[in-house]
């Protein structure tokens, strides 16, 4: 199987939670030919709510790229199998050329087995309509996280960091989502003529400023962040056949003390560390150099963390989780990104998008 096509006219890259930041991060790549132009000729952009392509930020405007094609309001989580197909069928457009699919949809729920339902319920529905629709369908890709390893667990469980991939499960009675989703994935590609990958990153960086809502230990802890663009990249390596890949900015951990400071300047801030109660409301003061921006800077900072995004990080995850990148540099994807530009860079979207004030 190769995850690379290299007769554009007959492949067809089919995404699925696209208006998210990792799902936009990959329509974004595909669109702008990575890794090579006329890897793909249609990309169709699957997302739920509402959005318009001119809001969606997405580069539409190059002569060579893929024809982008946006299908809003599929409820992945809504009907049979067969009635989802139906919906497929009747609204993306050569549904038939569909090769890739880039499945990058997560629905939360505070009760485990309820968010292993509903998120089986919802791949099972993908995979029974692009299996009944598209005779071309030869990859699909997933991303998954560092919850595989237990990062929630005290001391970070049982596995120790750099997490590698062949570390495998924890131990039962723990369980989520992943380990079914590579379980139905496992067995439902057995004989067929499509595989599958599954990309694992740490934190996806979106957004954080002054000052850090954690602990000490969470502010030192070791992490290696994967920006939406590079969790898109590893497609054209061909790795298939059921293999979890980990995948990060960089090989080099960070820490929060080291990154929180250069965050914290981009908003005009100035990082005061760890140890501050949460939420933002509590949260003391954030301090700036100029007079007068407290109020605004605190807004702008509660818009991009946006509901405690990194509440877990801070104040549950206190220990090392960097990843090892060993396997996916064996497989030749050796490309990394500065992790802090990768923040700034989707701060700046935020702020183009209306998301952020200028």
């Amino acid at each position: 199987m190769t995850s690379s096509p290299s007769n554009a006219a007959a492949h067809h890259a089919l995404v699925f939670g696209a208006s998210g930041l990792a799902g936009w991060g990959v329509v974004e790549q595909l669109l702008q030919n990575y890794p090579a132009e006329a890897t793909f000729s249609n990309v169709t952009a699957v997302i739920n709510r509402p959005m318009s392509v001119a809001d969606s930020f997405w580069p539409t405007s190059g002569s060579a790229s893929p024809t982008l094609n946006l299908v809003t309001g599929v409820n992945l989580s809504e009907g049979t199998v067969e009635e989802f197909t139906n919906v497929l069928r009747s609204r993306i457009k050569d549904i038939s050329t569909v090769s890739h699919v880039y499945y990058f949809v997560y629905k939360q729920d505070n009760d485990a087995d309820e968010e292993i339902k509903v998120n089986c319920g919802m791949l099972e529905r993908v995979v029974g309509a692009v299996e009944s629709l598209c005779p071309k369908f030869s990859f699909l890709v997933w991303p998954s996280g560092t919850l595989g390893y237990g990062i929630y667990k005290p001391g970070g469980g049982p596995f120790k960091p750099p997490y590698k991939e062949s570390m495998g499960r924890l131990p039962p009675p723990d369980t989520n989502f992943y380990y079914a989703f590579e379980d139905f994935l496992a067995e439902r590609s057995k004989g067929k003529t499509w595989t599958w990958a599954e990309v694992r990153p740490d934190a996806i960086g979106e957004g954080a400023s002054v000052p850090y809502p954690g602990t000490e230990a969470s502010y030192d802890g070791e992490f290696t962040d994967a920006s939406s663009a590079i969790i898109a990249k590893p497609r054209h390596l061909g790795a298939g056949g059921g293999q979890l890949l980990n995948v990060a900015d960089r090989e080099e951990p960070s820490t929060m003390r080291e990154r929180w400071p250069k965050l914290a300047a981009f908003f005009g801030a100035r990082g005061c560390g760890a140890g501050y109660s949460w939420p933002w409301a509590q949260a003391g003061r954030i301090y700036s150099e100029a007079p007068g921006r407290f109020e605004s800077e605190e807004q702008e900072v509660e818009r991009c963390i946006r509901g405690g995004v990194l509440d877990g990080y801070g104040y549950h995850f206190t220990a090392d989780r960097q990843l090892s990148l060993q396997k996916i540099r064996d497989l030749g994807f050796l490309e990394e990104a500065d992790p802090v530009e990768s923040w700034f860079k989707a701060f700046r979207r935020f702020r183009e998008a209306g998301m952020l004030p200028s």
